[in-house]
């Protein structure tokens, strides 16, 4: 053995010491070997001679370079390749561990969690790899190692690059590819075109043989078994071990479908349908006892993660000037950037939340960073790793620069992998993995942002790096808290059930560190979302809102979040526009790429009546946030109320064909097509398309859109049986409050019949008295209240509610939903008979945004009182042809 360890040494005296053979198979032999250039020990693979003469090094070196870029948890990296005196040759770390085969010739047969996790890993592995156009082609027991109890694949590519090397030579040599075992059908029957379906089968195999203690086919000869792989229906698994589960069995004979297109694909639906039913999320405890079962924890390792960054940075900074091409070179900048979701690879599904939060909380950190533009969560949530090639994401987001990562935490400790990526090379430019402690989870999140920004060649203010670097909290077990609160806490998908457990966690977080500034910001925001959607309108809620803001501004003056919360105080609870705006003017100075901070901002321009200002905050809302079919309907509901209806339709059409089953936009583009041509036809096909149960937020339901069809349409008979089928008593929304009575009113009245109109009217009257004890202040109420009135003749009492109205807040100083009560008063004061006075009304709202239009008054038969009115027709034609507003 001495001379070819001599030989082997010599070859490759300048790289590595050989020390001791470990193993050898079909194509290479594998040494521990000592890496001379960086000490550490690695193993050594080296292909046989013969393989080696036949590949030749130029293609093979050039196929490896391709498997060498993936960087995931649960792959074997490879290291380094060359060529020397004729060997072949590539290293990889060198596992202090044993293969899986090595477990199983021990144990035979693995306990259930244990098989599943490896599989579950190694589907991960597979699943990233494929993302990345890498079969491994050759998945068996002896390519997967058991590192810490987690599996490890190795030799990714290595099959797919002596393959694209050797081609036709490799006959020459007497060597297939694959392991007969687990090869796939595809790959037993010589095919050399294949794809990840074949990887998920021979993983189906090693896992079969992980439950069962054999593989799905054995036999006394190779061809025995291949043969098998072609023609034969596996045993079920249970017929060997009968405990295991049947969806375990079902989710394995679909691995093994002799047909690729019968298999799972992508091969992530593999993982997933291994994954225990009973692993669901379990909602958390009441605050006081999470606070209770949590350790306070002091983060001892923080300062040593950055001051250990700071080398790194440098580095980074230096590469990222020196990789950093000129402006005309690129199609999009690389400071503009995409941060993928971060992949879970954490066993325990209790531990999910890192993934997102850290996600969450990365994108806070880079949006500090005015050098940087940074796409939001919204637009990047349907880029899972591998959805689509990079490039094709880079074109989709305008970015050049994408982020991916992997989180995973196994006891207590917490490995996070991160890699940025050239969006139009796909080149690989800085990885970084961390191997850390629960406690770090901040030191972690805040060192990969200055990475991020010193590797994309952008520079840091001293004010960004202090934001950046400053730990929201001493208590890490309380940040824990306060990322498992974000979990539930979304404001794109809000529900009273996850604003209740996100109240919890926030409030456990707080009970562990009561200066937590971000914890308070981020609970006054919840108590205020629990108040604006009615939940819980009471006082109290809304003084805890405003406590909790109070409080975080007091804690951190300069945090963005307690700006943030105090203009949603100003905003939702006071209605103090200019309060509102100066505050999240405040909050953008800290976030100036936050896409919810700029949509927040023109929102309030639009309260406010700055409609352009309005329009150029959501532009930037869009560039931040391309994908997010809110941001996209925020621009054409707007252009809409400008009459700008060409844009308004083409903004809408955008959002649909991003978002096809948003029904709300697909309501409203028929509902400006209503006021743009006049037409109902289109209005009216969006409504047949869906129940009249569907929800359509501030537009109500289907229904109420129904009701309002059939009545614009004068068809009241079809607008009778739709209130009969429909049942309720009223039709109720953040912009109206009409009662179905009133609907049923109006209708006879256009049958002409008097005496049940009248009846309805009476009995609309009922309901809205009752309601307007009960809400008092609220002008929908007022506003339908008046309507009933005008429609049985007490005009004194109408004229009443629409003075009412006049004075109100929304009408006075709320240029959107100012124009309801607006236009609601002029129907009251025409049926009240007052017809100068709803004329004065119909005229500033055919001069300023607003839903009215010279269509809406010809359709809607409210407007019948004052029709003949010369005024009347003279604003028909007047404003015929609307001048859009600029």
């Amino acid at each position: 053995m001495a001379e070819p360890f001599a030989s082997l040494n010599a070859a490759l005296a300048d790289h590595y010491h050989v020390e001791r053979e470990l193993g050898h198979g079909g194509m290479a032999t594998v040494y521990l070997a000592q890496d001379l250039k960086l000490p550490r020990p690695v193993a050594l693979k080296v292909l046989r001679p013969e393989l080696a003469a036949a590949l030749g090094p130029e293609r093979f070196l050039r196929e490896v370079r391709i498997t060498a870029r993936l960087n995931h948890p649960h792959i074997l990296a490879l290291l380094d390749s060359g060529e020397a005196r004729g060997l072949l040759y590539y290293t990889m770390p060198y596992v202090d561990g044993e293969s899986l085969r090595d477990r199983l010739n021990r144990e035979k047969q693995l306990p259930l969690d244990d098989a599943l996790q490896i599989a579950r890993e190694v589907a991960d592995a597979l699943s990233y790899a494929h993302s990345h156009d890498v079969v491994h082609r050759d998945i068996k027991p002896e390519n997967i190692l058991l590192e810490s109890k987690h599996a490890v694949v190795a030799d990714f590519g290595i099959a797919r690059a002596i393959t694209a090397a050797g081609g036709d030579r490799l006959t020459e040599t007497g060597i297939a590819m694959g392991t007969p075992a687990y090869m796939s059908p595809e790959q037993a029957a010589g095919s050399t075109d294949l794809d990840g379906r074949s990887d998920l089968y021979s993983l189906g195999c090693v896992l079969y043989e992980m439950l069962a203690g054999r593989p799905p086919f054995v036999g006394a000869t190779l061809e025995s078994v291949v043969h098998q792989q072609l023609t034969a229906e596996p045993p079920n698994v249970t017929s060997i071990r009968p405990a295991v589960p049947g969806w375990v069995a079902a989710a394995l004979s679909r691995a093994l479908a002799k047909t690729p297109a019968d298999r799972f694909n992508p091969v992530a639906l593999f993982g997933e349908a291994i994954t225990p039913h009973t692993s669901a999320a379990v909602a958390p405890e009441p605050s006081a006892q999470i606070a209770v079962k949590q350790r306070r924890i002091s983060w001892r390792n923080r300062g040593l993660i950055v001051v250990a960054s700071l080398v790194v940075i440098a580095g980074a900074a230096a590469l990222g000037r020196w990789l950093r091409p000129s402006a005309a070179g690129l199609r999009h900048p690389r400071t503009s950037i995409a941060v993928l979701p971060f992949q879970n690879l954490s066993a325990d599904t209790s531990h999910a939340y890192f993934a997102r939060g850290l996600h969450e909380e990365l994108l806070t950190q880079l949006a500090k960073v005015a050098a940087l533009q940074v796409i939001s969560r919204t637009s990047v949530t349907e880029y899972a790793k591998g959805a689509k090639p990079p490039k094709e994401i880079a074109d989709e987001l305008n970015v050049g620069s994408i982020i991916e990562g992997s989180v995973q935490v196994v006891g207590k400790r917490l490995r996070v992998t991160v890699q940025l990526i050239d969006a139009g090379t796909d080149e690989h430019l800085w990885a970084e993995h961390y191997d850390s402690t629960l406690d770090d989870v901040f030191a972690v999140e805040s060192d990969i942002a200055q990475q991020i920004v010193a590797a994309v060649g952008a520079t840091l203010t001293g004010t960004e790096r202090t934001a950046i670097a400053e730990a929201p909290t001493a208590n890490a077990a309380a940040y824990r808290l306060y990322l498992q609160g974000l979990e539930y806490y979304s404001p794109a998908l809000v529900t009273r059930r996850k604003l209740d457990i996100a109240q919890a966690f926030l409030e456990g977080a707080l009970a562990l560190d009561s200066t937590f500034a971000l914890a308070h910001a981020t609970l006054s925001v919840v108590h205020g979302e629990m108040s604006w959607y009615r939940w819980d309108p009471s006082p109290e809620r809304l003084a805890r809102q405003l406590a909790e803001a109070q409080t975080a501004l007091r804690l951190a003056p300069q945090l963005p979040q307690s700006h943030i919360a105090m203009g949603y105080v100003y905003y939702r609870a006071r209605q103090d526009w200019q309060a509102a705006l100066k505050e999240f003017r405040l909050a953008l100075e800290g976030l100036p790429n936050d896409a919810a901070v700029w949509t927040r901002i023109g929102v309030v321009q639009r309260r406010i009546g700055n409609w352009n200002e309005a329009l150029r905050a959501f532009g930037k809302v869009v560039e931040l946030d391309p994908r997010s079919a809110a941001a996209l309907s925020n621009l054409g509901t707007t252009l809409g109320f400008l009459r700008r209806y060409q844009e308004a339709v083409d903004w809408i059409n955008r959002t649909l064909a991003l978002a096809p089953e948003e029904v709300g936009e697909d309501v409203e583009r028929g509902s400006i097509w209503v006021s743009w041509k006049g037409r109902l036809d289109s209005l009216g096909a969006a409504l047949d398309r869906h129940p009249p149960n569907t929800d359509l937020g501030a537009s109500g339901s289907i229904g109420a859109m129904q009701a309002l069809r059939w009545l614009y349409a004068r068809r009241p008979d079809s607008l009778l049986a739709l209130l009969r089928r429909t049942g309720q008593p009223a039709f109720v929304s953040q912009e109206f409050y009409l009662p179905t009575a009133l609907y049923a009113a109006w209708a006879h009245q256009l049958q002409g019949h008097v005496a049940a109109a009248r009846a309805a009217f009476d009995s609309a009257q009922s309901l809205l008295d009752s309601a307007v004890a009960v809400l008092p202040d609220d002008w929908r109420v007022h506003a339908a209240r008046g309507l009933s009135l005008a429609g049985v003749g007490r005009r004194r009492e109408a004229e009443g509610e629409a003075r009412w109205l006049q004075q109100t807040k929304s009408y006075r100083d709320d240029a959107l939903d100012g124009m309801l009560p607006a236009e609601d008063r002029a129907r009251i004061l025409a049926g009240a008979g007052d017809g100068d006075a709803a004329l004065d009304e119909i005229e500033r709202l055919l001069t300023r945004p607003s839903f009215l239009s010279v269509h809406t008054l010809r359709l809607d038969p409210r407007w019948d009182p004052i029709r003949s009115d010369p005024r009347f027709q003279a604003l028909l034609v007047k404003y015929a042809n609307p001048q859009p507003v600029r």
